[in-house]
């Protein structure tokens, strides 16, 4: 099946509107409304691939392709705290010796500076292999404003590789939570989040309220000339469920192959 960018500075392929071709030229990033930040040692200007087309679906490659409209934050709002009134965002939050939350969501006792519950928030994307071809897509667009039908690019997304980086964080983080009794929120693709159920036979996972590890699923459909993220589902874990899994995973090959 064809591989290409399907979404650049924030327009969908097919959207040669005026709007999308201003923010072509500007590098303009809608969802974040700022300049695109991604670079690539392989070009001379911001490398603004949003989402790409793999096997048939769009996959997220960008963190603030998840920032559309403020949707995820809405959602979340709503499941944590019932309201997303007098509900604060704050981006980045550092914790010494663990690191960053990429956001964390804080309400707040109306017209005061007392707060009632926080929750934090994680962004998982999309990334790829032979990245190098997706920039080839990329540059073909800029230059054309269009990739001929038919046109496929030789790069992929290593699904292994996203959760090796991110299960040492979920455990770590989640731990975190479970001490304090607040939930954290891994905002994740429906695509990636199916690989990681399947990789750590995670198949009957399903909804608590009471767990602290909370998998909060997206997707990205086709409206006519744009994408649109639309929140599919919700699951979640204990830190122990998750690392009895990770330890007793059996995709693992035997000794002989070593």
């Amino acid at each position: 099946m064809a591989k290409y960018p399907s979404e650049i500075f924030g327009f969908y392929l097919r959207n040669i509107s005026l709007d999308a071709n201003d923010s072509r030229k500007k590098f303009w990033c809608p969802f974040h409304g700022s300049q695109c930040y991604k670079q690539s040692r392989l070009l001379d200007t911001p490398f603004g691939v949003c989402t790409a087309h793999v096997e048939g679906q769009e996959i997220a490659l960008c963190p603030r392709r998840f920032l559309e409209k403020n949707k995820v934050f809405q959602t979340i709002a709503i499941s944590q705290f019932g309201t997303s009134e007098n509900v604060l965002v704050f981006s980045e939050v550092g914790l010494p010796g663990i690191g960053n939350f990429d956001f964390v969501m804080v309400k707040h006792k109306p017209l005061s500076a007392q707060i009632d519950d926080f929750v934090a928030v994680e962004f998982q994307t999309g990334q790829t292999t032979s990245t190098g071809q997706l920039v080839k897509g990329f540059k073909d667009f800029m230059s054309d404003r269009r990739i001929s039908e038919g046109t496929s690019y030789h790069f992929g997304i290593n699904m292994y590789d996203i959760w090796k980086r991110t299960f040492t964080q979920i455990l770590n983080k989640g731990i975190i939570m479970e001490k304090w009794g607040k939930k954290i929120f891994w905002v994740v693709q429906d695509p990636v989040f199916n690989y990681f159920r399947q990789k750590f036979r995670l198949s009957e996972m399903g909804y608590n309220k009471s767990d602290c590890s909370v998998f909060s699923l997206y997707d990205l459909k086709a409206r006519g000339n744009r994408l649109e993220l639309i929140a599919t589902r919700m699951f979640s874990s204990t830190v122990d469920a998750l690392f009895d899994a990770f330890r007793r995973n059996d995709d693992i090959p035997p000794v002989e192959k070593f």
